[in-house]
């Protein structure tokens, strides 16, 4: 009986082909992209249905499958209704940042390999969706696709910040001996103060502004514009 060579690059498809997808995927990650831009631009739906997606100019077959991702992501109900999160995201300023949290989430295993795999290459995300994800090799770019897709209208940064929408925790140290109002002055012992400020995600420049400004007004004495508080 004859065999067959099959070689590890073919025996590696066909394992990941006999696993199920790890991650949700349009099969038209297109439209997909195009619904994304769309949400913010139109009424807030009752509910998600063939019909309204005709209406909207999502005619193909194969758009329906758009809205398994859009429950995945928390912004449709099981019933295809739109919740909370997708009023949120309708927002035209600062609405994309609605989805930061829940794709962290949904897509952690890729967080936890690459700070920013959103911004990864082509090369570097399909490593990585070969590792965490399964599927069959069309399965596999769709799910890449739709990540593409939904990551192109999201925002992870904060409001006018380039860190990534993330609690971050913010540790500083500065010796009060000479800045305090009643601490030991030269010479004395020198007091120090560690401050660990934890910014939540969503809040503008200004909000993180205003928490500076009221330990400088509260702890060290200053004024708005430096001074010091009498």
């Amino acid at each position: 009986m004859a065999k067959t060579n099959i070689s590890s690059e073919d025996a590696k498809k066909r394992v990941r082909a006999d696993t199920e997808p790890k991650f949700p995927y349009s099969t038209k990650p297109s439209s997909l992209r195009r619904l994304l831009k769309e949400i913010p631009k139109k009424p807030r739906p009752p509910k998600f249905d063939k019909a309204l997606l005709k209406s909207w100019g999502f005619t193909d077959a194969n758009d329906y499958s758009m809205l398994r991702v859009l429950k995945a992501v928390g912004l449709l109900n099981a019933s295809n209704e739109p919740t909370d999160l997708y009023a949120q995201y309708m927002n035209i300023q600062g609405g994309a940042a609605a989805l930061a949290g829940p794709l962290r989430r949904i897509y952690e295993p890729l967080f936890n390999a690459s700070h920013t795999p959103y911004r990864e290459s082509a090369e570097k995300l399909q490593n990585l969706f070969n590792i965490h994800s399964g599927g069959g090799e069309r399965t596999l770019d769709q799910q890449i696709q739709t990540f593409k897709a939904l990551c192109e209208n999201t925002s992870f940064e904060a409001p006018g910040l380039s860190a990534p929408v993330t609690m971050v925790a913010a540790t500083t140290t500065v010796p009060v001996s000479t800045t305090v109002p009643g601490t030991a002055g030269a010479g004395g012992t020198a007091v120090h103060i560690n401050l660990h400020i934890h910014l939540p995600e969503g809040k503008s420049r200004r909000d993180y502004e205003t928490i500076i400004e009221d330990i400088g007004r509260y702890i060290f004495g200053r004024t708005d514009t430096g001074g010091r508080e009498d």
